[in-house]
C-alpha cells in the first residue's frame, strides 16, 4: 500500500469511527440525569400502568445515561386521551413515551381525533393481548350457536369499544343475538354487574383475566366464546373470529378489528424524536423483554410476556389506518355507531 492509499485508510477510518462513538455518547449526555416519564394510557393501578411500571423498573439502566423512569397515568377516552397528548403537547426529545391502551389506536377511524399512531415510533410491545367475548357460566347461552337463539346481555364502557364493536360484529354477520349496554365504567364495574346476573357478559382481554381473575378461570366461572386477534394456546377450543368471516369485506373489517390485540401492551414515542434516541430506546427496550430477570418479575405478577416487535405493530396499524372509507362507512352502519365528524385520520 502506498503512503496516500495508506493515509486515505486512516482517514476514513478516522471519519467512520467516531461517527457511531459520538452519536452513542450524544444520546448518553442528552439523558445523563434527566427523568423519562411513560405516559399510560390506563388508570394509575390498572394493568396497563402496572405494566408500564414493571418495564420502567427494568429498563433504566438499559438507556445510555441512566435516565431515571417514572410512569404518569392519563387515562380518558380510552386511552385516546393519551395518545392525543402525546401527539400534541409531550416533548419531543425522547424524555415521554407512551404506554398505549389497545383500542386507541383504531379511535382514528371511528371519532374524530388528534392523532394518527401510524405517525409514532414503536418501540414494541410486552405482548400481543387475545380478545374474547365472555360470559358467566350461568349465562342463557354459553356458545355461539347458543346466542344465536337466546339473547345475551353484554357491558361496555362505550359504543367505540371493542367489547361493543365485537359482539355487535357478530351479530351483523353470524346473527346472534347480543344486546350491548354501554355505560359501565372500568372492568371493576362490569366484572360485579357479570358476577351479580345484572349482565351476562363483558368483553376484555384474555391477559386480564389471567392477571387479576386467575381463580375465575381456574373454577371455570366464565367461558369464553370467541378470541379475535392472534389467538392464545389456554383458548384451543375457541372460535377465532377469522375462522366466522366470510367475505373479502369482513376479512378486510377484521384487519382492523385485530389491530389492538396486535398492539396489546405497546410503548411508542412521539413524532420527531431523533432517530438516535429512538434507536437507543428501542434496543433497551428488546433488551428487558428478554431479559430472565424482568421475565421473573412478570412472571411473579402474572403478567403474560410474549413480545411483538416494533414492525409488526407498525405493519398493523399502518394497514388498520389505510382501510377505506366506504369499507368503513358499512363497518359503521353493520355496527351501528356514528360516522366521525371529521375526517377519519389527523
Amino acid at each position: 500500500m502506498n503512503r496516500f492509499s495508506k493515509m486515505t485508510s486512516i482517514a476514513v477510518a478516522m471519519a467512520v469511527l467516531p461517527f457511531g462513538v459520538a452519536s452513542a455518547d450524544s444520546v448518553s449526555d442528552f439523558y445523563k440525569g434527566r427523568t423519562i416519564t411513560f405516559y399510560s394510557g390506563g388508570s394509575a393501578g390498572g394493568g396497563f400502568s402496572t405494566v408500564a411500571r414493571l418495564v420502567a423498573q427494568h429498563m433504566a439502566d438499559r438507556i445510555p445515561g441512566k435516565p431515571k423512569m417514572v410512569v404518569e397515568a392519563r387515562p380518558g377516552a380510552g386511552g385516546a386521551k393519551m395518545m392525543s397528548f402525546m401527539a400534541n403537547a409531550a416533548p419531543k426529545d425522547g424524555t415521554a413515551l407512551g404506554a398505549a391502551l389497545p383500542i386507541a389506536v383504531n379511535a382514528p377511524l371511528l371519532r374524530k381525533v388528534k392523532f394518527n399512531p401510524a405517525k409514532f415510533q414503536w418501540l414494541g410491545s410486552t405482548t400481543a393481548m387475545t380478545e374474547v367475548s365472555t360470559v358467566w357460566h350461568t349465562a342463557p347461552a354459553t356458545t355461539l350457536e347458543g346466542a344465536k337463539k337466546t339473547e345475551v346481555i353484554m357491558a361496555t364502557s362505550s359504543k367505540l369499544s371493542s367489547a361493543y364493536i365485537i359482539p355487535a360484529f357478530m351479530n351483523a354477520v353470524i346473527g346472534t343475538k347480543f344486546k350491548v349496554v354501554p355505560g359501565y365504567r372500568g372492568a371493576g364495574p362490569m366484572n360485579k354487574a357479570m358476577e351479580a346476573g345484572e349482565v351476562h357478559g363483558r368483553g376484555s382481554f384474555y391477559n386480564s383475566y389471567v392477571s387479576t381473575k386467575p381463580g375465575w378461570l381456574k373454577d371455570k366461572k366464565i367461558i369464553q366464546l370467541v378470541q379475535v386477534g392472534p389467538g392464545e394456546k389456554a383458548l384451543a377450543g375457541v372460535p377465532n373470529m377469522r375462522d366466522l368471516v366470510t367475505t373479502a369485506d369482513q376479512r378486510r373489517m377484521l384487519d382492523f378489528m385485530e389491530a389492538p390485540a396486535y398492539v396489546g401492551h405497546g410503548f411508542f414515542t412521539p413524532e420527531g424524536v431523533p432517530a438516535d434516541r429512538v434507536a437507543a430506546l428501542k434496543k433497551a427496550f428488546v433488551a428487558t423483554v428478554s431479559d430472565p430477570t424482568f421475565l421473573k418479575d412478570a412472571k411473579e405478577r402474572r403478567i403474560i410476556i410474549n413480545p411483538v416487535t416494533a414492525e409488526k405493530i407498525q405493519s398493523v396499524i399502518e394497514t388498520a389506518m389505510s382501510t377505506p372509507e366506504p369499507l368503513l362507512a358499512k363497518f359503521r352502519e353493520m355496527v351501528k355507531i356514528k360516522a366521525p365528524k371529521a375526517g377519519k385520520k389527523k
